[in-house]
């Protein structure tokens, strides 16, 4: 059986929403922050910070995190929030997750004893990230894996162009036009 935690998914846009009703189908108790403009059904829609935090096991900040100058990516929102605000009603020590986090939210974050994750650093979603992007750059032809006239090679596991890709040894290019 697995545990339950109580978590809380604030701001973002619509992929923001689509988690929270998945970690709520998985049976977690969620409270979201933010999303006034697509509720998500089964989920604690909650307009005051300090009270969707409260006894949070962790706390979900949109991809990337802030918008414009310091406020928190919200689209969803029906008014804007600084993210400095955000941050200071997290509890200290509570796990924050956020994605493409800029050096000043990461110094917030020490300073006020968050234990916060970049999940745009991380290699699990930069690895699980690169294949449906790749998978959807991919020309392959065919025809086989090297692209005519070029020396490289492209694989569809790949994001771009790679000799290391189909393992054939390739003239160094010149430049951007080939071998």
């Amino acid at each position: 059986m697995t545990r339950s935690a109580t978590l809380a998914v604030v701001g973002g846009d619509i992929r923001q929403a689509h988690l929270a009703g998945m970690l709520h189908a998985d049976g977690h108790m969620v409270r979201t922050f933010a999303l006034e403009r697509h509720p998500v059904e089964g989920c604690a829609a909650v307009s005051d910070l300090r009270a969707c935090f409260a006894g949070v096991q962790a706390v979900i900040l949109p991809l990337p995190v802030q918008h414009g100058d310091a406020q928190l990516n919200a689209p969803l929102s029906n008014a804007p929030h600084p993210l400095s605000d955000v941050l200071d009603a997290v509890p200290a020590g509570t796990p924050t997750l956020a994605g493409a986090v800029p050096f000043w939210v990461h110094a917030r974050a020490v300073q006020n004893d968050l234990h916060l994750i970049d999940y745009l650093s991380r290699d699990e979603l930069a690895i699980r990230n690169a294949v449906p992007v790749s998978l959807a750059k991919s020309t392959v032809s065919d025809r086989g894996m090297q692209k005519k006239g070029t020396g490289f090679c492209q694989s569809p596991l790949s994001a771009g162009f790679s000799r290391a890709a189909c393992g054939k040894s390739c003239p160094p290019p010149d430049r951007f036009s080939g071998c």
